[in-house]
């Protein structure tokens, strides 16, 4: 009768060891997707901090060209004064 339990225990601590690294594995697998994860959302955030800079960028030189901006001489167009009709 011990050898049919030791057979047992031996069968059970092998299923024990199996789950365990079953178990073991699929928390790797998890930490390694986490990992994945916080990674993409990481370069997901600096994206959005270089599209945001080169928009305040672009923003700035726009104001900075309107206010500088003066009307060349060449484009003016004249236009005379204009005059009240006699008598009225």
């Amino acid at each position: 009768m011990s050898d049919n339990d030791s057979l047992h225990d031996s069968d059970a601590h092998d299923a024990h060891r199996v789950m365990e690294r079953r178990a073991l594995r699929n928390v790797r697998g998890l930490v390694d997707r986490l990992q994945a994860d916080e990674e993409a959302s990481d370069r997901s955030q600096r994206r959005l901090v270089v599209v945001l800079a080169v928009i305040v960028i672009a923003f700035g030189a726009f104001v900075l060209a309107t206010v500088n901006w003066t009307p060349g001489d060449g484009r003016t167009i004249p236009v005379p004064p204009v005059t009240k009709a006699p008598g009225r």
